[in-house]
């Protein structure tokens, strides 16, 4: 959780949210919750008006007086405020001073509710979109949020078993290792290896263009993992083989060993036991 002033300009705004990989930060002052600032916020209402960001105070684009809950609300509380109002983020707080931040990730993650309570909500944040069969909705809507929670599960251990800062960087070192690994293999193994994966990954990674591509090798996937994922230099060794662990866990045990046998030997290598 990133805590700024009124004062403090879009700009920095934007730079916390980036350098912290978090959707939003709060504005406090004099030890008062004002305000919350999403990365939505500084798009539409900053960019898209065309303001200055260097110039433009928080104050000008955040949203003021936000929703707040205190620590000792519980889950219902927090699911009943995000459908009523269509927010994804509640602050915490104690008095009137911030002391935290429930998401509505956190709460698929953490399956903190039932299903059926964790779609309303997700219906309330993507709409309707469009005609639906009133009946079959509630089924789409409950596929959804299991989709998002079988993603969720993997970013989570992306993140606990390559020791990386936060789940947006797992998701982002996952999205990085998953995409190399299915341009380095031919056009039949990565349609299989594709149809484990969770199915919220499928998408991105059936639209690259058909293997295998030979310029996919441990310096470039190293590289694109330090680029793309902010990932230290020399970490990127041993986060790439946790998070290329990881996925290859959570698939059959045969597909895992195919993907492995089509690997040029110096990635097989990185996989043997004890490296």
């Amino acid at each position: 959780m990133v805590v700024l002033k009124p004062s403090d300009s879009v700009l920095e705004a934007a730079r916390a949210i980036e350098h912290n990989r978090i959707g939003a930060v709060a504005v406090q002052q004099d030890g008062r919750l004002v305000g919350i600032a999403t990365d939505r916020d500084l798009t539409v209402r900053a960019l898209g008006q065309g303001l200055d960001a260097a110039s433009t105070k928080i104050s000008e684009v955040m949203t003021p007086n936000p929703l707040t809950l205190s620590p000792r609300d519980d889950t219902a509380d927090a699911l009943r405020l995000m459908t009523e109002r269509n927010v994804r983020r509640i602050p915490l707080v104690e008095g009137e001073r911030i002391v935290g931040m429930v998401t509505l990730d956190d709460l698929i993650l953490d399956e903190a509710a039932p299903l059926e309570e964790l779609a309303e909500v997700v219906e309330a944040q993507i709409g309707e979109g469009g005609p639906a069969d009133s009946e079959r909705a509630p089924g789409r809507r409950r596929s959804l949020v299991r989709a998002e929670t079988t993603l969720n599960r993997l970013v989570n251990l992306v993140h606990e078993e390559a020791g990386l800062d936060d789940r947006d960087q797992a998701r982002a070192a996952l999205d990085v290792v998953v995409s190399s690994l299915v341009r380095r293999l031919n056009a039949g193994e990565a349609k299989d290896f594709v149809s484990q994966l969770p199915s919220l990954l499928k998408p991105h990674v059936r639209s690259l263009p058909p293997g295998p591509d030979r310029s996919v090798t441990q310096e470039s996937i190293e590289a694109e993992l330090v680029a793309r994922a902010g990932i230290d230099e020399a970490k990127a060794t041993s986060v790439f083989v946790a998070v290329a662990n990881t996925v290859l866990d959570s698939i059959s045990p045969g597909q895992a060993e195919q993907v492995r046998s089509q690997l040029p030997k110096e990635l097989q290598k990185l996989f043997e036991p004890g490296v």
